[in-house]
């Protein structure tokens, strides 16, 4: 299965999941996306940015005490007021992630957990 099957199985897999891309942290990049309407590029680079925040920035940084470290961060949730944006970052190679766009009442936990099986089964592709 290619990268881009991987993403829609997810997307299906994840009840108010709207939004699965796969993007590069390091230069905030999406590589691949599965959505049910096609996002414009600005809603892309705004994800990228956020997801870089979330897992290595300033939003990372503030909360890493929390944790009990300085590591950046493995998965974050970020929650707006009509939806629930997840990023997980890949632990084959830490400058990838995925990211997904949710309805706010998904369960967050079953969608961690296909994020990271989902992870698994792309880096094995490479």
């Amino acid at each position: 299965m290619d990268i881009t099957a991987e993403l829609d199985a997810m997307r299906a897999d994840v009840r108010g999941c709207t939004l699965v891309a796969y993007a590069d942290l390091t230069s905030q990049l999406v590589l691949c996306t599965s959505a049910a309407v096609k996002p414009a590029q600005e809603e892309m680079n705004a994800l990228s940015k956020a997801a870089q925040l979330a897992l290595d920035g300033a939003y990372a940084e503030s909360a890493a005490p929390s944790w009990g470290g300085t590591a950046p961060a493995e998965v974050s949730v970020l929650m707006t007021g009509s939806d629930a944006r997840l990023f997980m970052r890949a632990a084959a190679n830490p400058a990838e992630a995925l990211m997904c766009v949710c309805a706010p009442d998904t369960d967050l936990e079953a969608a961690v957990a296909e994020g990271r099986e989902t992870l698994k089964r792309i880096a094995s592709q490479g």
